[in-house]
């Protein structure tokens, strides 16, 4: 139906993406068992967040370059592949900019 694709593709708020990067950046810090960590270089993913070069996806919760978002959201969002999946309607969770 058109109103669950709306609360599909709602836009968070700056606010609310700023939130969930932070915590998503917060929990990769952390997280020994990425790259970044086994590397040292978790400073990388910090200054991405605070200087707004990067973004975190409101579908799939990854962090994305703001350069490289409308691909992500086209072709390489997991959420995406995953409605894809679940009905035959692939562009029910088109996403616009």
């Amino acid at each position: 139906s058109t109103s669950t694709q709306q609360q599909h593709q709602h836009a968070p708020s700056e606010r609310e993406m700023t939130l969930r990067m932070m915590s998503i950046v917060e929990e990769l810090l952390n997280d020994t068992s990425t790259i970044l960590y086994a590397q040292g270089k978790q400073h990388l993913l910090q200054q991405a967040m605070e200087d707004g070069s990067s973004v975190v996806c409101n579908q799939c919760g990854d962090v994305v370059s703001r350069e490289r978002w409308a691909q992500h959201a086209e072709y390489w969002c997991r959420a995406v592949e995953e409605e894809e999946k679940d009905c035959d309607d692939g562009e029910s969770m088109a996403m616009d900019e």
